[in-house]
C-alpha cells in the first residue's frame, strides 16, 4: 500500500480509564472530574476573592485579610486537583511529533515508549505523596497556619492533603495509561 494511502496508526495515549458502559465514564473516572470540578470552583472562589479584596483596597482602603495567603495555598490546590483529569484526556502540554513519527512506522515502540514514560510519571507521583504525607500530619498536628495570628489564621494542612489526594490520584491514572499502552505494545507485536 502506498504510504500516503497507509491508515493513520491508533492515538498513542487513549483518553482514561476504562469504560463501564453506564455512563460512559469509568467511576475512577468521575472522580478525576469531580476534582477537576472542585478545582474550577476553587478557581472561582479565588478570583472573587481578588476581585473583592481589590475593591477593598481601591474603593473603601481596606484590603481583606488573608486573601493573599489563600491565594498562594489555593493555586497549588488547583493545579493538584486537576491534575489526574487532565492527563487522563490527555489535554496536558506536551510534544508528541517525535512519537507520532515513530507511530506511523513503529506503533508498537510508540506504545512501549509511552508506558515506561507514563511508569515514570507514576513513580514521581507516589514520591510527592511519600513524601508530602508527613508534612500533612504535621501541619495538621501542629496546628501551622498562613497568615496572621489573630486577624487571619489559614490551616495549612487541608492543602497539603489535597496535593497528598491529588498525587495518588494522578499515580494511578499513570498506571492505568501505562498498562493500556503496554497493552497495545503486546498486541501490536502479535499483530
Amino acid at each position: 500500500m502506498p504510504p500516503d494511502q497507509r491508515p493513520l496508526p491508533p492515538p498513542i495515549h487513549e483518553q482514561g480509564a476504562p469504560d463501564t458502559g453506564a455512563s460512559g465514564v469509568s467511576y475512577f473516572g468521575q472522580i478525576t472530574q469531580a476534582f477537576n470540578i472542585i478545582g474550577t470552583l476553587l478557581i472561582l472562589v479565588m478570583a472573587v476573592a481578588v476581585n473583592a479584596d481589590v475593591i477593598g483596597r481601591n474603593v473603601f482602603n481596606h484590603p481583606i485579610a488573608g486573601v493573599l495567603e489563600f491565594i498562594g495555598l489555593s493555586i497549588v490546590a488547583v493545579v493538584f486537583l486537576q491534575m489526574a483529569n487532565t492527563l487522563r484526556e490527555d489535554r496536558h502540554v506536551s510534544n508528541d511529533v517525535f512519537f507520532r513519527m515513530i507511530a506511523v512506522t513503529r506503533p508498537r515502540l510508540a506504545a512501549a515508549i509511552n508506558s515506561v514514560f507514563n511508569l515514570i510519571g507514576a513513580v514521581l507521583m507516589a514520591l510527592i505523596v511519600v513524601y508530602v504525607w508527613p508534612m500533612v500530619i504535621e501541619n495538621y498536628e501542629g496546628n501551622y497556619y498562613a497568615g496572621t495570628a489573630a486577624v487571619i489564621e489559614i490551616p495549612i494542612w487541608p492543602f497539603m492533603a489535597i496535593i497528598v489526594l491529588g498525587a495518588a490520584t494522578t499515580a494511578i491514572q499513570f498506571l492505568v495509561d501505562a498498562w493500556r499502552n503496554g497493552m497495545r505494545a503486546i498486541r501490536s507485536a502479535s499483530a
